[in-house]
């Protein structure tokens, strides 16, 4: 039997890291030699309360618990932004963009993954 070759990509756990490990994108340690807690992910703030604060006429949750809001990253009349008040992710429609909660937040305060994340998670840096 004649087994196929893999070609390069395919998803093998971080598909926007490209060649790079997930180690290499995130890494463990920052910049100040503080890491980041094992469970970081199960400590960011709700993304119902995150969101409100942030997102201007934030309706209330539709199906699958998605509201629909302004976007804050361009001028924006009708609401173009969803957003998961479960989960945190979100779409602009208008093409901004979309991810999770965490990217939202580097996005929205223009800074790196670990920066966004200590910041949501009340840590100093």
């Amino acid at each position: 039997m004649i087994q196929k070759q893999r070609g390069p990509g395919g998803n093998r756990g971080h598909a926007h890291a490209g060649r790079l490990g997930a180690r290499q994108v995130y890494g463990k340690i920052s910049r100040n030699g503080v890491r980041l807690p094992d469970d970081w992910r199960n400590r960011l703030p709700d993304p119902t309360s995150y969101y409100r604060k942030r997102v201007a006429k934030l309706g209330k949750a539709q199906v699958n618990d998605w509201a629909q809001g302004q976007c804050p990253f361009h001028e924006d009349r009708n609401a173009s932004l969803s957003v998961n008040l479960s989960h945190g992710g979100w779409t602009c429609f208008a093409g901004c963009d979309s991810g999770d909660l965490v990217s939202f937040h580097m996005r929205l305060a223009g800074l790196s993954f670990k920066e966004a994340v200590r910041e949501l998670l009340g840590l100093r840096s």
